[in-house]
């Protein structure tokens, strides 16, 4: 197979120790927890802790938009090409290092499942990694373009090291996704204007592929983005002391059950798209509940 070029057979050698800890770097891209990062910054946003210097409800409404242009690359683009993972990768190794209590854990974070080109992860981790580089301001451009580029060559290095993806699909990933971050920053400019060429790229990935879990999921993320900027960005208030913890609150309260939930019970796919973007759109709307809360109490 083309896309395998004997990377695998390199990092086979590794020690097990060092696999594990790779399921662990991989999670730093992986949507639970890039869609926490991109919640918690869009809801404190100035206020961050050591990095919220120059933060501004569009910058960070924009790192959510290109998480939501992310997923849909990726859904989109495995349903296009539709080409399979390495042999054995929803096998985990090395997975009797790890205590047996924990192990059901580490299986999910280093397998994978579905279609491998382009790899999701390395998609989803330039996108938004990228776009943390730039919405902050703490240090220099140089650095945190350096601090994001090391995190992301660390994701992408992590899925070839666990065996889930092929050095071409990492390869693939990081260049769709550059593509689209200078797209985003360069050209469209406005977190209104990139929900909306992701959800027509989720659009596409649904006339491709038909309606799943996956393409419901992209659309209702990128729709529900789109729609509730369209109808809030300009209304949204700067964020209170007071005023972020009422919104975090609410958000850990309403946005992490929904989602939660949601996958926990296995919804048809229509469900997942409501979910979805019911989810994203309670994201980007709870600074008006919180501040209002605020001002109340």
């Amino acid at each position: 197979m083309m896309r395998a070029v004997g990377v695998a057979e390199v990092l086979s050698a590794l020690p097990g120790a060092v696999v594990v800890l790779f399921a662990l770097v991989t999670q730093l891209g992986d949507f639970w927890f890039t869609f926490s990062a991109c919640a918690l910054l869009y809801w404190l946003g100035p206020r961050t802790p050591a990095l919220g210097r120059g933060l501004t409800r569009d910058r960070t409404a924009m790192v959510v938009a290109l998480l939501a242009g992310a997923v849909a690359l990726a859904v989109s683009l495995k349903a296009v090409f539709a080409l399979p993972r390495p042999p054995g990768a929803g096998t985990a190794t090395h997975a009797d290092l790890v205590p047996v209590a924990l192990r059901g854990v580490y299986e999910s974070m280093a397998t994978g499942e579905g279609y491998g080109f382009p790899s999701g992860h390395a998609t989803v981790s330039l996108l938004v990694w990228g776009g943390f580089a730039w919405a902050l301001r703490v240090g220099t451009r140089r650095s945190r373009t350096a601090v994001a580029a090391a995190v992301v060559g660390l994701i992408g290095l992590s899925r070839l090291v666990l065996g889930v993806h092929y050095l071409a699909d990492v390869l693939a990933g990081f260049a769709i996704a550059g593509t689209f971050l200078w797209l985003a920053l360069a050209a469209l400019g406005t977190p209104e204007r990139v929900f909306g060429l992701a959800a027509a790229v989720a659009g596409v990935a649904l006339l491709v592929a038909g309606l799943s879990r996956d393409t419901g999921a992209a659309l209702g993320l990128t729709v529900g983005g789109a729609v509730v900027w369209s109808l809030v960005g300009d209304s949204i208030p700067d964020p209170t002391r007071r005023g972020v913890a009422f919104t975090v609150l609410l958000g850990v309260a309403t946005v992490g059950v929904l989602l939660g939930g949601t996958l926990a019970l296995e919804p048809t796919p229509g469900v997942v798209g409501l979910a979805a973007a019911l989810g994203t759109g309670l994201l980007l709307a709870l600074p008006l509940a919180g501040e209002g809360l605020a001002e109340k109490y």
